[in-house]
């Protein structure tokens, strides 16, 4: 009997299949992460915080126009230091977009929708909330005005409300990590006025 020497089959090595990148916009609902429709004056829903913060950002229609722009560019954000992960342009209504925050060691990726847009001689402004995933429940507007004695204003009004457990965990520091961050906002226009 004739033997013949075995042959042994090339190992067919399989790489894994490289997994489609994963939106932002992926981890976080539909829905807005709270109960209700938001707001730019209305009272907040029992147990939510709200925090105001508001600073003369200059004075007449060329300050008022410049800056009212940069908040419908998303300048408030971007001037803050935030991430644009997935955000469109331009703020509209039914807009959404994510960002990376700086939260302490923390970068949390957050997405809001935008509700509300408002566009008038004395008032630029828009409202978005927060989705399901956002370590934060609630909606913030951010509103520039032109008042009568010719200042131009940004207001920021948040409400407010821990989602994540790790802000739960934080207490009081949530409030001051906050107030930190509304600070940044409120110098987020100083540059673009500068060239105004």
């Amino acid at each position: 009997m004739t033997s013949h020497p075995s042959r042994s089959r090339p190992s067919r090595s399989r790489s894994p299949r490289p997994r489609p990148a994963r939106s932002p916009r992926a981890r976080f609902g539909d829905d807005y992460a709270f109960d209700g429709e938001p707001t730019l004056d209305g009272p907040p829903p029992a147990g939510f915080h709200v925090t105001t913060r508001s600073r003369v950002i200059g004075h007449g229609r060329a300050a008022f126009d410049a800056a009212g722009d940069a908040v419908l560019h998303w300048q408030v954000h971007r001037g803050s230091g935030f991430v644009p992960l997935d955000v469109p342009d331009r703020v509209t209504v039914g807009a959404t977009s994510v960002w990376g925050v700086t939260f302490g060691p923390l970068h949390p990726p957050v997405a809001c929708r935008v509700f509300a847009v408002v566009r008038s001689e004395t008032e630029i402004a828009f409202g978005h909330a927060a989705l399901v995933g956002h370590p934060q429940r609630g909606w913030e507007s951010y509103r520039v005005r032109h008042h009568d004695d010719d200042r131009v204003t940004l207001d920021i009004r948040v409400v407010w409300h821990p989602a994540a457990w790790w802000m739960r965990a934080a207490g009081p520091a949530s409030a001051l990590a906050l107030s930190l961050i509304l600070r940044r906002n409120l110098r987020a226009l100083d540059e673009v006025l500068a060239s105004a």
